[in-house]
């Protein structure tokens, strides 16, 4: 009976992956991104600019639904003004940063969205879509420049947690090249909600725009 089961599973399985459609796409995406302070001593001093670019890959359980996921280099960041003076890990030295100072941060992650694809039928060579999901990101690389001088592009790797998490939400266009060909467009925002900082007095987020521009194939 187990064995009949189990192939009456694969069975099934088989079918669902015949059944439905895998594509994949890359995209470059330019951002606006800036920080959300958690915590009191430290404030919001301006928005960055990024960018974003990988792999696409979407797989569809029907017509009009389906997953969303890949992998990505994404570039986030943004200007966070300190009130008091504190020391910032920089290449493995603790560099002391005045009070009133702007520190300009530029992070790069390795980036895993999850989202939930909902799109229209082709109508023309136009086919319209939503999206809404989580973003998972990888801390590979952060750099710093302070308004005083005493960072400039300096690893602070230390400075910023290894994982973030965010959700997104948005939308777009789709127009058909041909085939199975389409440039893809859209707008999103998103919302980071884990602390960012590693620094246990100070917390902040990441939130970022991102103009979507793609293509599948």
């Amino acid at each position: 009976m187990k064995k009949i089961l189990i192939v009456v599973f694969l069975l099934n399985v088989s079918g669902v992956f015949a059944q439905n459609k895998l594509r994949l796409g890359v995209h470059l995406d330019p951002i606006s991104t800036w920080f959300s302070p958690k915590t009191k001593g430290i404030e919001k001093d301006g928005a960055r600019l990024g960018i974003s670019g990988g792999l696409l890959m979407e797989y569809y359980f029907s017509q009009n639904y389906g997953l969303a996921s890949g992998i990505s280099i994404t570039g986030l960041g943004g200007n966070l003004m300190y009130n008091d003076s504190l020391y910032i890990s920089a290449g493995g030295e603790n560099v002391l940063v005045k009070g009133g100072s702007t520190v300009a941060y530029n992070v790069t992650y390795l980036t895993i969205p999850l989202a939930l694809k909902l799109k229209t039928n082709e109508m023309g060579f136009f086919t319209y879509f939503a999206k809404l999901g989580l973003n998972h990101h990888i801390n590979i690389g952060s750099k710093a420049t302070s308004s005083g001088s005493e960072l400039s592009k300096d690893n602070v790797s230390e400075e910023i947690n290894l994982f973030n998490l965010s959700y997104f939400f948005g939308g777009g266009l789709e127009y058909n090249l041909g085939g199975q060909t389409s440039l893809s467009f859209g707008l999103f925002y998103n919302h980071g909600f884990t602390d960012v900082l590693s620094n246990n007095d100070h917390k902040a987020n990441l939130n970022c725009l991102v103009f979507h521009v793609g293509m599948f194939f």
